[in-house]
């Protein structure tokens, strides 16, 4: 099948992109993957790749379909807060699913710091919970004081402290 964000031919039963590493979103009517909260082409609510799969790739049969209710929403007792945004630099930047650096990516607001590299990293939400990858950058990615392996995700938590390149942020 193709990814719809990036366009790249993945595996039929990938729930994320290889390529891209974004969460699909299925359409139960027509099976495919989509952009969006609801099919373009029948109006139907997209589902998450688990809940699409786990119905069989089908619509759940049911005489009124209840919307699905996302993992990260549902309240767990000991369930952490999970982080939303990086704060550093003047910024308060919104954690968002895909590549950044300085030359292409999620935060144009990173254009301006010549030590970021031009596809410097990527994020990712995986279950609920935010990761980071360092694309093999020149100037590194470091958490709480760690240097990154390249092409390896790390879990990020509310009160890390992330440096990409030469340029600090906490996780919040």
């Amino acid at each position: 099948m193709k990814c719809p964000h990036c366009k790249e031919i993945i595996d039929d039963d990938s729930y994320y992109c290889d390529q891209c590493g974004k969460e699909l979103n299925f359409c139960p009517e027509c099976g495919k993957p989509k952009q969006g909260v609801t099919c373009p082409a029948c109006g139907s609510v997209l589902v998450n790749g688990k809940v699409f799969f786990t119905s069989g790739g089908s619509k759940p049969q049911s005489a009124s379909p209840q919307p699905d209710i996302p993992q990260s929403t549902v309240a767990v007792s000991n369930a952490k807060p999970q982080a939303s945004s990086l704060s550093g630099n003047g910024w308060v930047l919104p954690l968002k699913e895909g590549q950044f650096g300085r030359i292409q990516g999620i935060y144009p607001e990173f254009s301006s710091q010549k030590y970021i590299s031009r596809a410097h990293g990527q994020f990712r939400l995986l279950d609920g919970q935010w990761q980071v990858m360092d694309l093999n950058s020149h100037n590194g990615t470091f958490l709480n004081g760690q240097r990154l392996v390249v092409n390896t995700w790390y879990d990020l938590n509310i009160g890390d402290q992330l440096k990409i390149a030469t340029t600090d942020f906490i996780v919040q």
